[in-house]
């Protein structure tokens, strides 16, 4: 049967505070600028374990710590100067630091340009295989410090931010070898064990998205070995967090739940041997790093913005927001729904009526009752049937639902669904299902958000 709820219509829009994940990126802001890795082309690691120097933010008000963040310089011939000039793109005032071989902005706004001019970096003469190669990332450690749970616990390991290419010159010339000369720009995470005592604490895996590759507007499936680490290599398809290439020189939006690949690559690394074990409860982020690595004579540019990376887990359950043209975030229509817009367009999800058996399914979740008490979702629909499963099979009890009515004037409205003495909301809610209730033909049926609360 419809179990009937009296809701709480809030506004102003977005007031009531819900939960919004766990960023595992330390200063998303970058107010602590960065701790360089002087270059060092011919001993790496001594480098590495030397003195660093700092990149200051001169937009920054925060109080000086230490920096969060690392530049590394790997195999490169020059360190990026230290006295910086303002530069202004139109959008934003930044500040750059270069040199010949390399230059980096950082705007005020947020967004970082990277340059690799991998010509000079070689003196315009092309690599051999077992010679090292250029790279200039930016990187940091991650681990349980900052947050990070097991992944037996994560439900979601959601990457977000925004690319674009600015300029490339390959520079191809007599010699060239795609399948050892190519400019990358990459954005990878360590999936490390963190249990003390265990035998393989320390040792991890790289999971990974090639966000450019020169010769593959759309990098592929690839699992290897890393010859520098003695780690594997896994990474999945672009084609898995985006659907447009950085080739295009548009802004890409990229996005992703790496969760899924965890698993995957866990078990690609014991299958090849470079771990011994699958068990997720022994495996954390442990630290990521996103840049070029260039091993051709590449000249390149690349931007980004809007980074993030955020955990999720049953207790902290992701939002649907619907803000990414075309992105449903896993949610799916019956065949009985017609969508106006095709997908989710400028932060909406409009969808006709066609008859009573039209509704939404989430994706598997996993939403932990004993503290999630609050659902809150804005819509412009005055009466839609909320139902969830424990299973996460598409089978739901009308026992476990939910019946919403409101006034019908067509506004959007946020409405919050008070659950906490709802004796049906118990143990791990696996599947949601929305349904509007239809009562005439030609109707719109809409949606914002859906978001989770504790109280």
């Amino acid at each position: 049967m419809f179990l009937l709820l009296l809701i709480l219509i809030t506004c102003p829009l977005g007031s009531h505070s819900y939960f919004q994940g766990v960023e595992l990126l330390s200063d998303v802001n970058y107010t602590q600028g960065f701790s360089v890795i002087p270059a060092c082309f011919i001993n790496p690691d001594a480098c590495a374990k030397g003195p660093q120097f700092r990149l200051y933010n001169p937009f920054s008000t925060a109080p000086n710590i230490s920096a969060l963040w690392q530049m590394a310089q790997w195999d490169s011939h020059s360190n990026i100067s230290t006295n910086g000039t303002f530069v202004n793109d139109g959008k934003s005032e930044g500040m750059q630091w270069s040199s010949e071989d390399k230059r980096f902005i950082l705007f005020q706004d947020d967004r970082l340009q990277i340059s690799v001019n991998g010509y000079h970096e070689y003196q315009g003469k092309y690599r051999t295989p077992d010679e090292p190669w250029v790279a200039l990332l930016l990187q940091q450690s991650i681990g349980k410090s900052t947050g990070s749970v097991s992944l037996n616990q994560v439900t979601e390991l959601q990457w977000n931010l925004d690319i674009q290419l600015l300029y490339m010159d390959q520079h191809i010339q007599p010699g060239y070898n795609p399948n050892i000369h190519a400019g990358q720009f990459l954005l990878y995470m360590a999936i490390q064990n963190l249990v003390p005592g265990d035998p393989e604490y320390g040792k991890y895996f790289w999971l990974g998205i090639c966000l450019y590759d020169d010769r593959f507007p759309m990098s592929p499936l690839y699992i290897n070995g890393d010859k520098g680490t003695g780690s594997l290599i896994y990474q999945p398809a672009f084609s898995n967090f985006a659907n447009t290439s950085v080739h295009s020189e548009n802004v890409v939006h990229v996005s992703g739940n790496m969760r899924p690949f965890v698993r995957l690559g866990l078990e690609a690394a014991v299958e090849r041997g470079f771990l011994n074990s699958t068990d997720l409860s022994k495996y954390y982020v442990g630290g990521m790093n996103i840049g070029w690595e260039v091993t051709g004579l590449n000249n390149g540019t690349i931007e980004i913005g809007n980074f993030s990376l955020k955990q999720y887990t049953a207790q902290n359950p992701k939002s649907y927001e619907f803000n990414q043209n075309g992105d449903t975030e896993g949610w799916k229509t019956t065949f009985n729904l017609n969508e106006n817009t095709n997908k989710p367009l400028n932060g909406k999800w409009i969808l006709s009526l066609i008859d009573k058996d039209s509704y939404l399914l989430s994706p598997e979740i996993m939403i932990d009752t004993l503290v999630v008490k609050k659902i809150i979702i804005r819509i412009n629909y005055n009466k839609f049937q909320l139902l969830w499963s424990r299973s996460t099979e598409e089978l739901f009890d009308e026992n476990d639902s939910i019946l919403v009515e409101m006034e019908n004037d067509g506004r959007w409205k946020e409405y919050i669904l008070d659950l906490s003495n709802n004796s049906n909301w118990y143990g791990i809610v696996r599947r949601l299902r929305i349904e509007p209730v239809r009562e005439e033909n030609n109707i719109k049926f809409g949606i914002d958000y859906i978001r989770f609360s504790s109280y």
